[in-house]
């Protein structure tokens, strides 16, 4: 089995194989995932179409569906392999299709064109990853860079863990994790807990009062954000989904670091800013310490790209009209001229470098969309 490292004694349980400690698969850490959901939770392999994981409390049990199905993470059940998109474990990904894409799992942002049954292979631009149900590159990063690579690659947690729930994260008790499914993909979303209830419950799906119990899965071991090794200490780069988190080149590991409360991680100054001054990553949700409901997204075009944000801090995408731009102090898109937009970005760095007539930069939508 290709890319999986068992480092424990396997013990047989009723038809399935329960893993004691860390199973990897590629740069998918099964254990560390199956620690942020709840007991019961089921996550698609990135190895095989055939298998799935089922979180216990001993830690994930490897399952196999019949002969002749697939497993569907999304649905959390096997299904007859025709009516399964799935590609990991396949040798000819494109195998009876022609003119459409379709990921290549062992590459971060990989994607194969098929040509009458014929792989061509391409790869997304740097910090975005190939979207298998939209088939297009969008923001994102993966675990590891295609040369570090070894086996497969996960995207986004949001490609193995089931949409629709909340689920926390290792590498910080206050940190929650949402895949949020619409007609355009699966997009993960990814905030904080603040207030009085400020770490995240697991099992009970919602932020909650401090409890050391509920910090257990706080290990340090990765689930899929940030890439595991680095060639320069001291080096940084943004996470491409918190804005106020980043990491820092420490003894040739990517290790995690939060900026204050209110601030982000600022890509141009590689410090931690204020929130509403600070130009962080493209595509990272700034719903994160937000106190108004719209706000907007980083865009440096010309300053239309905003977000709905819920209760929970997740990110709704959406623009505004030709010819306007989103003012986050109005919650409102507003008419756009040179010298309004022009005093706009001066103290709001998520719109840095936009223009009433866009940016200098390529189209956002040919530069992160695969075209037919």
């Amino acid at each position: 089995m290709t890319g999986k490292l068992l480092l424990v004694t396997i013990l047989c349980l009723m038809g399935g194989s329960a893993l004691a400690a860390d199973v990897l698969e590629g740069t998918y850490n099964v254990t560390a995932v199956c620690t942020a959901v709840p007991t019961g939770t089921q996550l698609g392999s990135i190895e095989s179409c055939q298998y799935y994981y089922v979180c216990q409390s001993s830690g994930p049990v490897n399952t196999t569906c019949q002969s002749g199905y697939s497993y569907d993470y999304k649905k959390s059940s096997c299904y007859p392999s025709s009516q399964v998109e799935c590609y990991y474990g396949v040798e000819n990904p494109c195998q009876g299709l022609n003119g459409t894409w379709v990921p290549n799992t062992s590459v971060c942002g990989g994607y194969y064109y098929c040509d009458n049954s014929v792989c061509r292979s391409g790869a997304c631009p740097v910090n975005q990853v190939f979207d298998s149900t939209t088939k297009a590159c969008k923001w994102g990063s993966c675990t590891t860079t295609a040369d570090g690579t070894e086996g497969t690659v996960l995207n986004s947690l949001c490609d193995v863990v089931p949409p629709g729930f909340y689920y926390g994260d290792t590498s910080n008790c206050s940190t929650w994790n949402y895949c949020q499914s619409n007609s355009s993909g699966i997009f993960l979303h990814t905030g904080t807990c603040s207030g009085k209830q400020t770490t995240f419950n697991v099992n009970g799906k919602s932020c909650d009062y401090k409890s050391s119990t509920d910090c257990s899965r706080v290990t340090g071991n990765g689930m899929s954000s940030a890439p595991v090794s680095c060639d320069t200490n001291g080096a940084k780069k943004a996470d491409a989904s918190v804005c106020g988190t980043y990491y820092v080149c420490t003894n040739k590991q990517w290790v995690a670091t939060y900026c204050a409360s209110g601030y982000y991680y600022d890509e141009t100054q590689e410090i931690c800013v204020l929130r509403q001054t600070a130009t962080p990553i493209a595509g990272c949700n700034r719903c994160q310490y937000a106190s108004q409901s719209f706000v907007n997204a980083v865009d440096s075009d010309n300053c239309a790209s905003y977000y709905y944000c819920n209760k929970q801090g997740v990110a709704t995408s959406n623009t505004c009209p030709d010819d306007h731009f989103f003012n986050e102090s109005v919650q409102g898109c507003v008419t756009s001229t040179e010298e309004v937009l022009a005093a706009y970005v001066k103290s709001n760095g998520a719109c840095k470098g936009a223009t009433v007539d866009g940016s200098d930069s390529t189209d956002a939508t040919e530069a992160t969309t695969v075209k037919e």
